[in-house]
């Protein structure tokens, strides 16, 4: 899915920013990270952490690197970056549109208040938040 998810992000981190690749054979090759981390399955959150609306591109220092994110859960300013990437998509028309609405609700609202649900079930379990140590300007 990193090509698909690549024509939101313009070859950007989600995170960061910094460059990343999609081509297998790149040393920048970008993760395919979850928003929501899969330690969150046991706890009855996971049966929908695995859906394209929660998969974004992250480059291997924000998703593996000596600080990076692991399993911790994002600040919650990049809830907002979700939210605005997937609803893009959905306005776009792009492939994944009708995947996206099933997964995450019928419309902005709704799906807004799918996100903030996620978020705090997740706040109460993943007690510490995450960011990148540094942040080039935005790209999307």
């Amino acid at each position: 899915c990193r090509d698909a998810l690549n024509g939101y992000q313009k070859g950007k981190c989600f995170y960061c920013f910094d460059d990343i690749s999609v081509e297998a054979t790149a040393d920048d090759l970008a993760d395919v990270d979850h928003f929501f981390p899969h330690t969150l399955k046991p706890h009855g959150i996971g049966d929908v952490i695995d859906g394209v609306w929660n998969l974004v591109l992250a480059c291997q220092t924000c998703n593996r690197g000596t600080k990076g994110k692991f399993t911790q859960l994002p600040e919650l300013t990049f809830l907002e970056r979700l939210h605005r990437r997937n609803n893009f998509l959905i306005d776009s028309h792009h492939p994944l549109r009708e995947t996206l609405i099933q997964q995450t609700g019928a419309d902005e609202l709704a799906r807004r208040q799918f996100l903030q649900t996620m978020y705090h079930q997740s706040k109460e379990l993943l007690v510490r938040n995450w960011k990148p140590e540094y942040e080039h300007e935005p790209a999307f």
